[in-house]
């Protein structure tokens, strides 16, 4: 949890990008971020020899020195950073079914996605303080819509262009 004074933001612009920690934030607390609990196992596999991302049930990524990140799973409703032996589970059930060659496991991770009700992100000027942003709610898209949504947020902070309605923080009353 941050504070924020508004009288110390008055002559610059904040933008939030807090991920699910936005349910802490006094500005936008009030925005239907859900999240959605997400878990990852780093394998090393030295026969398992490509340079791209492969999908199929779920992504492997190479990472270095025959490591790879695999991922992801979804669930709802815990909202822990903690992994589970479920989710374990069932990452190897899924890689077991488009791999054939021997791995282990280094390590597991799980994480909250910032995701909102209508699957959409988070964009726009808090109602009250026009130096106040956010940028938020990107759920699993992040990495392919991260610049649209950022270029959007950019053009209305400095060109007064407004953010597309499908994204705007507008469309709900916060």
């Amino acid at each position: 949890s941050r504070s924020v004074s508004y009288n110390s933001l008055e002559a610059s612009q904040i933008v939030f990008c807090e991920g699910y920690g936005l349910k802490s934030n006094s500005y936008f607390k009030e925005l239907p971020l859900v999240g959605t609990k997400g878990e990852l196992i780093v394998i090393n596999a030295p026969k398992l020899e490509t340079e791209h991302v492969i999908k199929s049930g779920v992504f492997l990524a190479p990472l270095s020195n025959h490591n790879y990140l695999v991922g992801a799973t979804y669930e709802w409703t815990d909202k822990t950073n903690n992994p589970s032996e479920e989710g374990k589970l069932e990452l190897i059930e899924k890689l077991d079914k488009f791999i054939n060659c021997d791995y282990t496991i280094v390590k597991q991770l799980a994480g909250i996605r910032p995701t909102v009700k209508d699957r959409r992100p988070l964009v726009g000027t808090h109602k009250d303080h026009s130096c106040v942003h956010i940028l938020n709610g990107l759920g699993t898209r992040g990495v392919m819509i991260g610049p649209y949504v950022a270029k959007q947020l950019y053009n209305q902070i400095e060109n007064q262009i407004p953010i597309d309605s499908e994204i705007d923080i507008n469309r709900f009353n916060y």
